[in-house]
């Protein structure tokens, strides 16, 4: 088993099988609209058919938004499924004009499905030709795709009119291939095999593969097994066994009940109402059962998002949001359930009413009546409501593994994706390039946009941690602590904190995130104090806390450090804010002022990463900054470096004359911390002394004055 799983997880990874995946995801907005409409339009309820035929305006609307959702479900599916193996096959080969791929794509399902000729059935834009819209969307996109690559490295184009329209003219050969080629194939099959076009063809021999039979156990379990394999590639089992439902099962209800008012016993178990009732739970491939999987036992929030959305279409057996959304459709790791639940109803179901422990189906029910409310009608009876129920929770009992194993190969997959997107933050950090992740093409942007809103959904739930890496002084006693944002994400692990920054900037968030920071860090150095009170730390010891320029020079965020503070009564110094180098600070009167306002309430100005730059120089133009804590790389480079070293003196010296300390941090060895002491730092902060720590952490290595990690 394991084998075929890593088998399934590797083969998901195919760009081809990803972009068929996305496409699919990309069409649930349409799914949600139609889905509802469905429901609205065939609500089981007394009286229901009434209201919509003394409403025809509300029936009208329902049918408008059914016929330009489901009714051309397809349509979305191939321009869709093209538009996602575009962006992906750019990512990996480089940029060009990926637009074109979705008109290829259109054109080419137009086509294969006979558009345009005469008796042209409408009907084959739903989802009974899902599976000439997938293959149309992916063949015809990877040819474009091929195509574009073949013409060499495009000129770049801007956003103007004349851009646009060199933009599509590069895509016109490849365009006008793609339509060729896909007409010769429409026209030459028509015209061999005298059908009207290769869709008519499709389902022509799809139909005819169930050979006719007798209402039996086993054609019943071959009729569910063909109908769940196709609609999993995308053919819609139900319009391609119709015939044979109509044919074979559907006579069997009404059978039973003329032999029970006949005062005999019903004749045959296998009916179409049977199969639906309880077989096909919520749909095709018995659905509701991996809902109540989802729902109960799901770890994935984005799964539960979408199964929270399923929930009442599925109530009424109308699958399309899990089958389309999830997906299952194509979905290898998801087959096996798909495929073996409705087999396992039916069996379970079969030997039930066979040895008399529930009744057979007396009565055609609507196929979206509820489940149980289902089971009690089709039965006359609450064992075949109680049926159902057992079905579905065995159902869920044997898609869970499957569940599991679906979340591990997703989080593996999004943990490859998370690491491309920190490999190229780092390297735009290295370099020094200001870069905006989420607008990056492919799965490095996508990734970014992701990762932004968990992070926004952590800031809004409180959902983060703080650090506190200790400060020392030169006799080695602890002084303070600078507080650090930590997110561990329930996938990824600990974000590197900075990309957790980059990200809340990017998405226009920071403020948020910056003051509910804050707000954790004056609860902590609340918790200092008392601790300090009672003498368990340095009565001076205070907790640091880094302010970006834009709140530092915004009246409303000065009030509400301000506030902050003194809202929770702490002693003056207790809380430092340090001024962050992200973006540099104004320097004019009403900005002197602002950081004035701090200072006077008691709360110590710091300048974060300070070195000899212009920049750091002007933040000492005002007498507000009382701290300077050295640029890393200084304090890093001190022992191997001499003009680093002269550098940190010439700080040192100016410290003594203008009235501020000097902290370096990254201290890491006992060797840089006496080399940095000699050349006049008071305050020292790194792994020689401790890592950031969680708050009770870091108060427990402080009172036992460890100095040794």
């Amino acid at each position: 088993m394991n084998a075929v799983l890593a088998w399934f997880a590797r083969v998901e990874d195919v760009m081809a099988f990803k972009a068929i995946r996305q496409g699919l995801i990309l069409t649930i907005p349409v799914l949600l609209i139609g889905s509802f409409s469905l429901i609205l339009l065939n609500l089981p309820l007394p009286g229901y058919r009434g209201f919509l035929e003394a409403a025809p305006w509300f029936k009208g609307l329902c049918d408008v938004a059914y016929a330009v959702t489901l009714g051309i479900f397809s349509l979305y599916v191939a321009v869709a499924i093209a538009l996602r193996y575009a962006h992906a096959y750019a990512g990996r080969f480089g940029d060009f004009f990926t637009q074109g791929a979705p008109f290829a794509a259109l054109a080419a399902y137009l086509m294969l499905v006979g558009f345009g000729a005469a008796g042209f059935d409408e009907a084959v834009l739903s989802t009974r030709s899902l599976f000439i819209a997938i293959v149309c969307g992916l063949s015809s996109s990877m040819l474009y795709c091929r195509l574009m690559r073949m013409r060499g490295r495009n000129r770049r184009y801007g956003d103007n009119i004349d851009g646009v329209f060199g933009q599509a003219v590069t895509s016109l050969l490849p365009i006008a291939a793609v339509v060729a080629l896909f007409a010769v194939v429409n026209v030459a099959v028509s015209q061999l095999l005298g059908v009207q076009s290769v869709e008519a063809l499709f389902f022509e021999g799809v139909s005819s593969l169930f050979p006719l039979a007798s209402a039996t156990f086993g054609s019943g379990l071959l009729y569910l097994l063909m109908n769940n394999v196709m609609w999993f590639f995308g053919i819609h089992g139900g319009n391609m066994l119709d015939g044979v439902a109509q044919s074979v099962f559907v006579p069997g209800t009404a059978a039973n009940a003329a032999a029970l008012a006949a005062g005999g016993a019903p004749v045959q178990i296998v009916t179409k109402t049977f199969l639906d009732v309880f077989a096909s739970i919520g749909g095709a491939g018995a659905l509701l059962s991996l809902l109540v999987a989802v729902l109960l036992f799901g770890r994935r929030r984005n799964v539960r998002r979408l199964s929270a959305f399923a929930a009442l279409p599925m109530a009424f057996n109308v699958s399309e949001i899990m089958l389309f959304g999830l997906p299952v459709v194509w979905n290898p790791v998801l087959f096996v359930p798909f495929i073996l639940v409705p087999l396992m109803n039916m069996a379970v179901a079969y030997a039930a009413m066979a040895v008399g422990l529930v009744p057979p189906v007396v009565v055609d029910v609507s196929w979206t009546t509820p489940p149980v409310v289902g089971g009690y009608l089709a039965t006359g009876s609450m064992a075949g409501a109680a049926l159902q129920l057992v079905c579905i929770a065995l159902g869920a009992a044997v898609s869970l593994p499957f569940l599991r194993r679906y979340e591990q190969v997703a989080d593996e997959r999004e943990r490859d994706e998370y690491r491309s997107l920190l490999a190229a933050f780092s390297d735009a950090e290295r370099s020094g390039r200001s870069v905006e992740l989420a607008a990056m093409p492919g799965t490095i942007g996508a990734m970014a946009a992701s990762l932004a809103e968990d992070v926004r959904a952590a800031v809004g739930e409180r959902a983060f941690a703080l650090h506190y890496q200790p400060q020392f002084d030169t006799a080695g006693r602890a002084v303070g602590a600078e507080a650090l944002l930590r997110f561990e994400h329930p996938i990824y692990g600990m974000v590197y904190p900075p990309l957790v920054i980059q990200l809340a900037q990017e998405q226009g968030f920071l403020d948020d995130l910056e003051r509910a920071v804050f707000e954790r860090a004056f609860d902590d150095a609340a918790r200092v104090e008392a601790l300090a009170h009672d003498g368990a730390l340095h009565p001076s010891f205070s907790v640091s806390v880094n302010a970006t320029a834009r709140l530092l020079q915004s009246g409303e965020g000065v009030r509400f450090v301000i506030d902050g503070v003194r809202g929770r009564g702490l002693d003056a110094g207790r809380v430092i804010v340090e001024a962050t180098e992200r973006e540099a600070l104004r320097w004019d009167d009403g900005a002197s002022a602002l950081l004035a306002r701090l200072t006077d309430a008691g709360i110590p100005l710091s300048i974060d990463d300070f070195s000899m730059g212009r920049t750091s120089f002007q933040y000492l133009e005002t007498s507000v900054f009382t701290e300077v804590k050295l640029d890393g790389t200084i304090a890093k480079g001190v022992l191997e470096n001499e003009r680093y070293a002269d550098i940190v003196s010439s700080i040192t010296r100016l410290s003594s004359q203008l009235g501020f300390t000097v902290l370096a941090e990254y201290v890491e060895t006992a060797e840089q911390r006496d080399l940095l002491e000699r050349l006049g730092c008071s305050y020292f902060q790194g792994y020689l002394y401790a890592p950031a720590l969680p708050f009770d952490e870091m108060v427990e290595h402080v009172k036992a004055g460890s100095r040794s990690i």
